[in-house]
């Protein structure tokens, strides 16, 4: 029985940040901050890469197996849904036990570590959920634009609060996503049923699109 299979995605290309998963920080790709932490986890039973990046697939071990995602599941307009789908018939075929639960992993938030996930998964059972999402809290006005007319969703012009008085958002982070295998199955989205919100700290929820989001995590 597996009990947390953490599933890894990395494509290839990518628009605002060209082939950011596999750009340097220090002395490791990105990629590899989030296999580093999926390794370290007490709580991941088994490990499954899916990717187009030829330099990343390596010979499968005892705890990680390494898939090929075919070209028609790497375009742009694919889901990473698409992709855990064909990771687990992959992983089916090959007569790999099924998971009860599965970890998404983005190489896209390297300051998630092993603990977060730990963490998450604990949070995950105790709540008795069906699926989970990561997240951090943080004050912002938000504002909503109908045919060019701009108004405030967060608070009401007439009775604008103090900043100590107003009540954080939750903003969800993608580090983590936690969610039952069979229900998945089921529904094909990776949010569904009694859904849980883990709450991380901002600079472990940082997550990389742009260059911007590069050097702030290089600085960091």
């Amino acid at each position: 029985m597996i009990k947390y299979l953490a599933i890894i995605p990395a494509r290839k290309n990518s628009k605002r940040l060209r082939n950011k998963n596999i750009i340097k920080i220090k002395n490791r790709i990105l990629f590899d901050y989030t296999l580093v932490a999926a390794k370290k986890s007490s709580m991941v039973s088994a490990i499954a890469v899916t990717t187009d990046i030829k330099f990343l697939l390596k010979k499968d071990n005892k705890r990680i197996t390494y898939i090929k995602r075919p070209f028609e599941l790497s375009l742009d307009h694919c889901s990473t849904e698409s992709a855990i789908l064909h990771c687990l018939a992959y992983l089916k075929k090959k007569k790999i036990p099924d998971p009860e639960n599965i970890i998404l992993l983005q190489p896209t938030s390297p300051c998630r570590n092993s603990r977060d996930i730990d963490e998450s998964v604990n949070f995950f059972e105790n709540g008795k959920f069906d699926s989970l999402f990561s997240a951090y809290k943080d004050k912002l006005s938000i504002w909503k634009n109908n045919n060019n007319k701009y108004f405030p969703t967060t608070y009401k012009l007439k009775k604008r609060k103090r900043e100590q008085d107003t009540k954080p958002q939750i903003i969800e982070n993608g580090a983590i996503y936690i969610f039952n295998y069979q229900k998945f199955l089921k529904h094909k989205v990776r949010l569904f049923g009694k859904i849980g919100c883990f709450f991380m700290n901002k600079k472990n929820s940082l997550e990389i699109d742009d260059k911007f989001d590069l050097n702030l995590v290089k600085k960091i």
